[in-house]
């Protein structure tokens, strides 16, 4: 199966690294990597991952050529991330399944803003659409609710999905400072030089709106969820709670009742008991309720960019037939 990465910092490397460890088990042929400001390279019989990986500019420059002229069958979105805007990664999707491409992404823009378009796109032109690293990196939640839960309704969802903030929540328990907790997560390169879209919520309101339309079929705007930033307060609120035994978390929260889905994300405080209390540091975790699994909980400890890369990989492997 030929495979186009549009996009080749760290997850598309990371996935490169991962495609030639795994190359006698991994059916792929990477015929094409399109970077905005590195160059772009195009081989229909194959690209070398390792020259690519040992090169900071790839072999051609100026213009690159069309999605949908690409010798590929799969398109793996992994551009720069702009959530609010979806764009460019959102005209990339509906170029490469309007030329008749499965898609991969790991860009959780287009998928919180245009799901069911993109859905409804890839249906009509017979192909597949998977993003299971838009939400937590392989935390496998859609890959869960195709697999184990096709059945059951999920009536509710509460998560942590923001390693970042609840880094900082945790740190704070541990009496250590917000700004000292920002920076470090600024300099292991999880936190953005410009932290605002985790700080107040846009990261985790783009998560909610992807997860409220495909796992509950709503039809919810990132702006429809209510947003409470992770901030000084918070942090403080965190350091007050640890001496009482309790935790504050960056929960997302999502419900139906009378037929509406709300969503909202900030920061709870959580009692021993409950099962997101000892989901630490970068860890990441959510739970499903639902009517006939009763309550799922699935978690990711400590997550870095490999696992990203993995769960783009897992991706793949689906829409391969594995």
């Amino acid at each position: 199966m030929r495979v186009a990465l549009l996009g080749f910092g760290g997850v598309g490397r990371a996935l490169a690294r991962l495609l030639l460890a795994k190359r006698d088990d991994a059916p792929f042929l990477v015929t094409a990597i399109l970077t905005r400001s590195h160059g772009w390279w195009v081989d229909a019989s194959g690209i070398d991952l390792a020259g690519a990986l040992s090169r900071s500019e790839l072999p051609s420059r100026g213009a690159s050529p069309a999605i949908g002229d690409l010798p590929c069958d799969v398109v793996v979105e992994i551009t720069t991330l702009d959530a609010r805007t979806a764009q460019p990664a959102l005209g990339h999707v509906r170029a490469a399944l309007r030329a008749r491409k499965h898609v991969v992404t790991a860009n959780k823009g287009p998928i919180a803003r245009a799901y069911r378009e993109l859905r409804g796109l890839a249906a009509a032109n017979g192909r597949l659409l998977r993003f299971e690293a838009t939400l937590s990196d392989c935390l496998p939640v859609f890959t869960l609710r195709r697999a184990a839960l096709p059945l059951a309704e999920i009536r509710a969802l509460r998560g942590i999905v923001s390693s970042t903030t609840n880094h900082i929540l945790s740190a704070a328990a541990r009496g250590v400072s917000f700004s000292d907790a920002l920076a470090e997560a600024q300099r292991l390169g999880i936190a953005e030089a410009d932290p605002s879209n985790d700080l107040e919520g846009h990261d985790a309101a783009a998560k909610a709106t992807i997860l409220a339309n495909v796992l509950m079929d709503a039809d919810i705007r990132m702006e429809d969820v209510r947003r409470a930033p992770i901030d000084e307060a918070a942090a403080r609120d965190a350091t007050l709670a640890a001496r009482d035994g309790a935790r504050v978390r960056p929960i997302v929260e999502i419900r139906r009742a009378a037929g509406a889905v709300s969503a909202s994300t900030g920061p709870r405080r959580l009692d021993p008991l409950d099962p997101l209390y000892a989901v630490d540091g970068w860890s990441m975790a959510l739970e499903l309720d639902t009517d006939l699994a009763g309550k799922v909980v699935v978690q990711l400890h400590d997550p870095h960019v490999e696992q990203v890369a993995y769960a783009v990989l897992t991706d793949l492997l689906e829409i391969a037939g594995y």
